[in-house]
Protein backbone atom coordinates (compact mmCIF):
# COMPACT_ATOMS: atom_id res chain seq x y z
CA UNK A 1 0.00 0.00 0.00
CA UNK A 2 2.96 2.30 0.82
CA UNK A 3 4.46 2.04 -2.41
CA UNK A 4 0.89 2.66 -4.77
CA UNK A 5 0.90 5.87 -2.30
CA UNK A 6 4.47 6.79 -2.95
CA UNK A 7 4.38 5.97 -6.83
CA UNK A 8 0.76 8.08 -6.93
CA UNK A 9 2.27 11.47 -5.07
CA UNK A 10 5.88 10.96 -7.68
CA UNK A 11 3.19 10.53 -10.43
CA UNK A 12 0.94 13.76 -9.50
CA UNK A 13 4.71 15.45 -9.23
CA UNK A 14 5.38 14.69 -12.44
CA UNK A 15 2.43 15.97 -13.56
CA UNK A 16 2.57 19.26 -11.62
CA UNK A 17 5.84 20.08 -12.16
CA UNK A 18 6.86 23.15 -14.27
CA UNK A 19 8.07 21.55 -17.47
CA UNK A 20 5.06 18.86 -17.68
CA UNK A 21 2.63 22.10 -17.46
CA UNK A 22 5.18 23.89 -20.22
CA UNK A 23 4.75 21.25 -22.56
CA UNK A 24 1.00 20.85 -21.78
CA UNK A 25 0.10 24.51 -22.62
CA UNK A 26 -0.96 25.96 -26.00
CA UNK A 27 0.68 28.76 -27.61
CA UNK A 28 -0.89 31.97 -28.56
CA UNK A 29 -0.48 35.44 -30.11
CA UNK A 30 2.92 36.27 -30.82
CA UNK A 31 4.29 32.86 -29.09
CA UNK A 32 2.77 30.56 -31.66
CA UNK A 33 5.10 28.52 -34.36
CA UNK A 34 4.57 29.69 -37.26
CA UNK A 35 5.41 28.50 -40.74
CA UNK A 36 8.10 30.61 -42.13
CA UNK A 37 8.79 30.77 -45.22
CA UNK A 38 12.24 31.86 -46.52
CA UNK A 39 12.22 35.31 -46.73
CA UNK A 40 14.64 38.70 -46.02
CA UNK A 41 13.54 41.61 -43.91
CA UNK A 42 14.91 45.40 -44.11
CA UNK A 43 14.19 47.77 -41.59
CA UNK A 44 14.80 51.41 -41.54
CA UNK A 45 14.40 54.11 -38.59
CA UNK A 46 15.05 57.31 -38.62
CA UNK A 47 14.35 59.69 -35.46
CA UNK A 48 12.76 62.71 -36.44
CA UNK A 49 12.16 66.10 -34.14
CA UNK A 50 8.62 65.18 -33.41
CA UNK A 51 8.67 61.44 -33.51
CA UNK A 52 10.22 58.77 -35.72
CA UNK A 53 9.68 57.15 -39.32
CA UNK A 54 10.18 53.45 -39.85
CA UNK A 55 10.10 51.13 -43.07
CA UNK A 56 9.96 47.41 -43.40
CA UNK A 57 10.73 45.97 -46.70
CA UNK A 58 10.39 41.94 -46.59
CA UNK A 59 10.92 39.93 -50.17
CA UNK A 60 10.13 36.36 -50.85
CA UNK A 61 11.86 33.45 -52.04
CA UNK A 62 10.11 34.16 -54.90
CA UNK A 63 11.29 37.92 -55.29
CA UNK A 64 7.89 39.28 -54.35
CA UNK A 65 7.96 42.18 -51.95
CA UNK A 66 5.54 43.70 -49.79
CA UNK A 67 6.46 46.89 -46.90
CA UNK A 68 5.24 48.56 -44.12
CA UNK A 69 5.61 52.57 -43.57
CA UNK A 70 5.02 54.29 -40.48
CA UNK A 71 5.33 57.46 -38.91
CA UNK A 72 4.87 58.22 -35.47
CA UNK A 73 4.27 61.78 -34.58
CA UNK A 74 4.27 62.96 -30.76
CA UNK A 75 1.75 65.39 -30.01
CA UNK A 76 1.22 67.65 -26.61
CA UNK A 77 -0.91 64.99 -25.10
CA UNK A 78 0.22 61.43 -26.75
CA UNK A 79 0.88 60.56 -29.62
CA UNK A 80 -0.48 60.19 -33.22
CA UNK A 81 1.02 56.87 -35.67
CA UNK A 82 0.20 56.84 -39.47
CA UNK A 83 1.15 53.47 -41.09
CA UNK A 84 0.41 52.18 -44.77
CA UNK A 85 1.18 48.89 -45.73
CA UNK A 86 1.36 47.17 -49.21
CA UNK A 87 1.26 43.95 -50.46
CA UNK A 88 2.82 41.48 -52.75
CA UNK A 89 0.12 43.02 -55.39
CA UNK A 90 0.63 46.57 -54.63
CA UNK A 91 -2.64 46.92 -52.42
CA UNK A 92 -2.51 49.09 -50.12
CA UNK A 93 -3.72 49.15 -46.15
CA UNK A 94 -4.18 51.80 -44.07
CA UNK A 95 -3.70 52.28 -40.27
CA UNK A 96 -4.20 55.86 -38.39
CA UNK A 97 -4.02 55.60 -34.60
CA UNK A 98 -3.96 58.49 -32.11
CA UNK A 99 -3.56 58.09 -28.35
CA UNK A 100 -4.26 61.28 -25.99
CA UNK A 101 -3.82 61.36 -22.12
CA UNK A 102 -4.70 63.12 -19.16
CA UNK A 103 -2.59 62.68 -16.26
CA UNK A 104 -5.59 64.48 -13.83
CA UNK A 105 -8.08 62.24 -14.93
CA UNK A 106 -6.25 59.11 -14.98
CA UNK A 107 -7.42 58.92 -18.47
CA UNK A 108 -5.59 57.55 -22.16
CA UNK A 109 -8.11 57.15 -25.37
CA UNK A 110 -6.92 55.31 -28.59
CA UNK A 111 -8.67 56.40 -31.48
CA UNK A 112 -8.08 53.69 -34.93
CA UNK A 113 -9.18 54.01 -38.10
CA UNK A 114 -8.15 51.63 -40.54
CA UNK A 115 -8.62 50.68 -43.95
CA UNK A 116 -7.98 47.01 -45.43
CA UNK A 117 -6.32 45.96 -49.09
CA UNK A 118 -9.50 45.71 -50.78
CA UNK A 119 -10.93 49.15 -49.29
CA UNK A 120 -12.79 48.25 -46.26
CA UNK A 121 -12.99 50.61 -43.77
CA UNK A 122 -13.45 49.78 -39.91
CA UNK A 123 -12.55 51.39 -36.59
CA UNK A 124 -12.14 51.15 -33.16
CA UNK A 125 -11.78 53.16 -29.81
CA UNK A 126 -10.82 52.87 -26.42
CA UNK A 127 -10.92 54.77 -23.57
CA UNK A 128 -9.20 53.34 -20.34
CA UNK A 129 -9.77 55.08 -17.01
CA UNK A 130 -7.37 54.50 -13.83
CA UNK A 131 -9.41 53.98 -10.78
CA UNK A 132 -8.64 53.72 -7.15
CA UNK A 133 -8.25 50.00 -7.24
CA UNK A 134 -7.00 49.37 -10.92
CA UNK A 135 -8.67 50.29 -14.15
CA UNK A 136 -11.42 49.96 -16.54
CA UNK A 137 -11.23 49.69 -20.11
CA UNK A 138 -13.88 50.27 -23.04
CA UNK A 139 -13.82 49.23 -26.01
CA UNK A 140 -16.43 49.73 -29.52
CA UNK A 141 -14.89 48.41 -32.11
CA UNK A 142 -16.66 48.81 -35.84
CA UNK A 143 -15.62 45.69 -38.58
CA UNK A 144 -15.49 46.58 -42.47
CA UNK A 145 -18.55 44.12 -42.50
CA UNK A 146 -20.55 46.92 -40.28
CA UNK A 147 -20.83 44.88 -37.26
CA UNK A 148 -20.28 47.08 -34.10
CA UNK A 149 -18.45 44.67 -31.29
CA UNK A 150 -18.05 46.15 -27.61
CA UNK A 151 -15.96 44.61 -24.45
CA UNK A 152 -16.12 46.02 -21.02
CA UNK A 153 -12.96 45.34 -18.49
CA UNK A 154 -13.02 46.53 -14.80
CA UNK A 155 -10.26 45.16 -13.30
CA UNK A 156 -9.62 46.00 -9.10
CA UNK A 157 -6.80 44.57 -6.92
CA UNK A 158 -6.14 44.30 -3.57
CA UNK A 159 -2.50 45.16 -3.05
CA UNK A 160 -2.47 43.88 0.27
CA UNK A 161 -3.68 40.55 -0.55
CA UNK A 162 -1.77 40.37 -3.79
CA UNK A 163 -4.90 39.71 -5.84
CA UNK A 164 -7.23 41.27 -9.02
CA UNK A 165 -10.13 40.13 -9.99
CA UNK A 166 -10.99 40.95 -13.48
CA UNK A 167 -14.43 41.67 -14.75
CA UNK A 168 -14.85 41.39 -18.65
CA UNK A 169 -18.08 42.04 -20.72
CA UNK A 170 -18.17 41.53 -24.19
CA UNK A 171 -21.16 42.59 -26.76
CA UNK A 172 -21.87 42.46 -30.75
CA UNK A 173 -24.75 44.47 -32.35
CA UNK A 174 -25.84 43.49 -35.55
Amino acid sequence: MKSVKILGILGLLVMCSPSFARDAQRHRGAQAPRAAQPHTRTTERQRTDTGHTRTDTWTGANGRTASRDAVRTKTDDGFTRNTTATNAQGQAAERDLTVSRNPETGTVTRETNYSTFDGRQGSKSDVIQRTEDGFTRDTARTTPTGETHTRSVDVSCEKNARKCVKQVEVGQQP
